[in-house]
């Protein structure tokens, strides 16, 4: 814990917030894909146990991202960062490229422990709202 507090620091609230949303809604939006189709084959109501499962998911990248700012050497395919959000590259200028103002850090700009954390604050918020959803339903 007293590690995180020192890595985080106020930049680093835009991106975690954006890999925060994104993760939730995918998630939701599969687990509850997943419940659609397979309860009519089931005979019964799979949301608990899909979001159950989206829990134990996040639980375990959570623990691998929390491995990752340990220090502890991890296969290769454990070391990947992913961020489905990219930024379009554009070959044309734009008025606002002339405009001196702050531009946010993105999650690529950030350092590997920063992702880290991040990847770690995402992955606990989404346990926590699929593991309550899974209690609620």
């Amino acid at each position: 814990m007293k590690k995180i507090k020192r890595i985080w620091r106020g930049g680093m609230t835009r991106p975690l917030i954006y890999m925060t949303f994104t993760r939730f809604i995918l998630a939701l939006f599969i687990t509850l894909l997943a419940d659609y189709f397979l309860s009519p084959s089931a005979g019964r109501d799979l949301k608990e146990t899909v979001f159950l499962l989206a829990a134990v998911i996040f639980a375990v990248l959570g623990w691998i991202a929390l491995l990752r700012l340990d220090g502890i050497r991890l296969p290769k395919f454990m070391m990947l960062r992913v961020n489905p959000r990219k930024k379009p590259s554009r070959m044309y200028g734009d008025m606002i490229d002339f405009v001196d103002e702050n531009v946010p850090e993105t999650f690529e700009e950030l350092e590997d422990n920063e992702k880290d954390v991040c990847i770690l604050g995402a992955d606990a918020f989404c346990f926590a709202v699929f593991l309550i959803l899974a209690a609620v339903m």
